[in-house]
This record gives structure tokens, sequence and C-alpha cells, in this order.
């Protein structure tokens, strides 16, 4: 189902709103960007409150990151954006904000341990790695996140943000908000005495349910995503490596999924759910 202009720049609307009302895009931090087709790009303009945007706001920019249409400057963060979108031809959309949790660990010098979080091991493959610092707003930046971002959704980056992509705008956005709630409870554990860390057992476990998240994230965000067109990135290949086939096109033998992708999701999130209960009972 493809988006309307008209939409995406709503939607960028409303996370911008939701960035600012959870104090990770404050005063006019933050920039948010997404695909509207294989030339064009919408993005937030810069020095504008994200909490108070209106549809018009919005800027259109081509892949080079010339001004098409709009009358406020495109961020001055569009080169982090454009990068992302060079290095991985599955997403569709992108956020960047400053997490203050997140960030706080960077300016403190701390890594955030690993093996301690289901949701990071489910979500974020085990790690939410940390960029070096660089400049905001210049080149050194965008080439910063290049090598993290081909792997990973979300990258920290170091005395500065969080940069985070994700197949719409939504799924970007709530990929920032769980590694900035990881952050705090990580934060909150040490506060109270100490992190303790999974046992191997149950991060096998994990492991496993992230397999399954991952089809199933693609099935409920692909509607909005132009890589799922014929010819598209989803349909051709998988990071991982392993070819996937389109939504459109099921495995040769595999049976036609009945449930539709909001009951594959809430079924996906019990099970998960109950295994942590039951692996740490």
């Amino acid at each position: 189902m493809a988006v309307s202009e008209r939409q995406l720049r709503r939607d960028l609307c409303e996370v911008g709103r939701r960035l600012y009302q959870s104090g990770m895009a404050v005063g006019s931090d933050g920039n948010l960007s997404a695909l509207l087709n294989e030339e064009e790009i919408l993005i937030t303009p810069s020095r504008v409150c994200k909490g108070f945007m209106d549809p018009d706001d919005i800027i259109k920019i081509d892949r080079k990151g010339t001004k098409l249409s709009g009358i406020l400057p495109p961020s001055l963060e569009t080169a982090m954006h454009l990068a992302a979108y060079e290095e991985r031809d599955d997403i569709c959309a992108a956020v960047h904000a400053h997490p203050p949790v997140s960030v706080a660990f960077t300016v403190a010098g701390v890594a955030m341990p690993r093996c301690v979080l289901p949701e990071v091991e489910v979500l974020f493959g085990g790690e939410i790695p940390v960029a070096a610092y660089a400049t905001p707003g210049g080149p050194a930046l965008a080439d910063s996140i290049r090598l993290h971002i081909r792997e990973k959704d979300v990258v920290i980056l170091a005395h500065h943000g969080m940069f985070a992509v994700g197949q719409d705008i939504y799924q970007a956005f709530m990929k920032m908000e769980h590694a900035e709630s990881t952050a705090k409870v990580i934060l909150y554990a040490r506060q109270l005495g100490g992190v303790n860390k999974l046992s191997e057992a149950s991060l096998e476990g994990l492991r496993a349910l992230r397999q399954k998240l991952v089809a199933t994230e693609r099935a409920v965000f692909c509607s909005s995503c132009r890589a799922c067109e014929p010819g598209g990135a989803h349909a051709i290949v998988e990071r991982a490596g392993a070819p996937v086939p389109s939504p459109a096109m099921p495995t040769v033998g595999a049976p036609m999924p009945e449930p539709s992708p909001d009951d594959r999701l809430e079924a996906l999130v019990r099970e998960i759910a109950q295994q942590i209960i039951s692996g740490r009972g």
C-alpha cells in the first residue's frame, strides 16, 4: 500500500511531536526523514521545534540533498540521513534525536553492559553500537554512522545523540524509544546496587526469538515501505545474507499465513514475555 506525500508529512510531524514530548528532542533538537520515492526524500527543517511542525513545514530534497520544495532550509544534518539511505536499501525512514540517558553514558565514558536485558538481545541483536564523536552537521558525522548502520538499526552518537532507521518513521522512532529505555533501566539498576547478566541459556532462547521478531516486523511495517515493491530490496536480499522472498511471493511449499500482522505481533510479544518470565522464574 503506497503512502501519499501528505500522509508522510503528517507522520513526520506526529513523530516529531512524540520526540518532543518524550524529552528526546528539546528545543530545536533532532531531525526526521522518510523516502517519498526512489528519487525524493522528505526531511524536517532546520532550527524548528519538532514538537510543533505543520505538514507544510517539511522540506522535499533529492538524493544529493538539493532542496526541491519548501520555504525553510532542510536539516543541517541532512548528510547523515543521505548516508543511511546510501548504505541501506531496506529502510524508508530515519530519526535523529538526543536521548539524554543514552548520551550521558557516552559523556561519562561508561559503556552499557551487554547480556542484561531481553529487549537488547531481541530488538538489537545483543548490542547498540556507539559511533565516535564527530562535529554535528558536518560530513564527518555522516561518515561516522556508515559502518554501524550497515548492520544495526540504532547507533548512539558519542557526546551527541542517537540515530535510528526503520521501514517507516514509526518503526524508527520505536527503536529509539526502546534504546533509551534500555539506558534508563541500566542506570536505575546501577543506582540500586548493580547489574546482573542473563544466563547463557536465556540468551540462546532470546537469539532464537529475535529471528521470529525480524520476520514479524517485516510483515507489520512493510505496508508503507517502498522496498517491498516489485524489485525492491526486501524481495531480493536480507542483510544477514540469506535471500528473502517478497511478501507477495511466499516460499514454495510454505503455508499461507492466516493471522493478520497485528495478531502475529501480539502473539510473538506474549511468547517472548512468557519465555522471559519462565527463564527468570
